[in-house]
């Protein structure tokens, strides 16, 4: 309840009494209508909520103690009535949605930090709104059943000295897609690829232009173990963590030795959370 509500509730017992005391039939109309207007304005903020969904959606990677944000599809599954005014909070965070019309649904991010890396169960949404008049804030809770990876807090670290292993470990080297090397495939030509990677005569005997995959030997090989670094074991996750983003915006190829296990150096986005996952769930 607002402190709108709470004056207009104190201003209908105020005349109440005073109706009941005197006699009045003015003031029993005006009662009567205040109560009305609190029984329609308590129907229509009812209805505002009735048969609203949420669905947590994939969303960006979540470190420790970094800011981060949860993607939430709100649907309303009313068939002629929209809904006004829908906020949807995580603990301090919130936002607002204006506007839902009947039967569609809107996409939204919430900011959430998450304290610690490993495996968390999703954060409780509280869905509330003040429509049709900011007497009374009608609410819910949504609780998903959804698990979310947490991966160690990213924490700027240089590249540790011999970092590149390609000297030491030739049968280290990874290969990416390129134009200076050996033919890998032939693809269906994507918007982007270069003129003279056309390949003329199979794009002749088709439909659609065909491009020449080339082979190149990737700029940097790393080997990243938790042990090299100085620290408590979440700062030298957190370092790891941090390298392994970089590698991969870098296209170097990482890889990773924790504990007992090795993952041999690779790039790519598959490749960068199988890394993080290791370090998230590392004891």
């Amino acid at each position: 309840m607002t402190r709108a509500g709470a004056v207009y509730i104190a201003l209908t017992l105020l005349f109440g009494f005073a109706a009941v005391n005197t006699g009045n039939n003015l003031l029993y109309l005006l009662v009567s209508a205040l109560l009305g207007f609190m029984a329609v304005t308590g129907f229509c903020g009812h209805r505002n909520l009735y048969r609203i969904e949420l669905h947590l959606l994939p969303s960006a990677d979540l470190f420790a103690a970094t800011p981060g944000t949860l993607r939430v599809r709100i649907r309303n599954r009313q068939r002629y009535i929209p809904v006004y005014l829908l906020e949807i909070r995580i603990a301090d965070h919130q936002v607002l949605v204006p506007f839902i019309a009947a039967g569609d649904s809107e996409e939204v991010e919430i900011p959430v930090t998450m304290p610690t890396r490993g495996k968390h169960p999703a954060p409780t949404f509280h869905m509330s709104s003040c429509f049709p008049v900011n007497f009374f804030v009608r609410s819910c809770q949504y609780h998903p059943s959804r698990i979310l990876l947490v991966y160690p807090r990213p924490l700027v670290t240089p590249f540790p000295a011999q970092h590149d292993v390609r000297r030491i470990a030739p049968d280290l080297q990874v290969a990416m897609a390129g134009g200076d090397g050996d033919l890998r495939s032939i693809e269906d030509y994507r918007p982007g690829d270069p003129p003279r990677a056309i390949h003329w005569k199979l794009s002749a005997r088709h439909d659609t232009l065909k491009t020449k995959q080339l082979n190149r030997q990737a700029a940097k090989t790393m080997m990243l173990d938790p042990t090299q670094f100085d620290g408590l074991l979440e700062e030298r996750l957190g370092r790891c963590a941090y390298l392994v983003n970089r590698c991969i915006h870098q296209h170097c190829a990482v890889g990773l030795v924790i504990g007992t296990r090795r993952f041999a150096p690779a790039m790519g986005r598959v490749h960068q959370l199988r890394l993080l996952k290791e370090l998230a769930l590392y004891e």
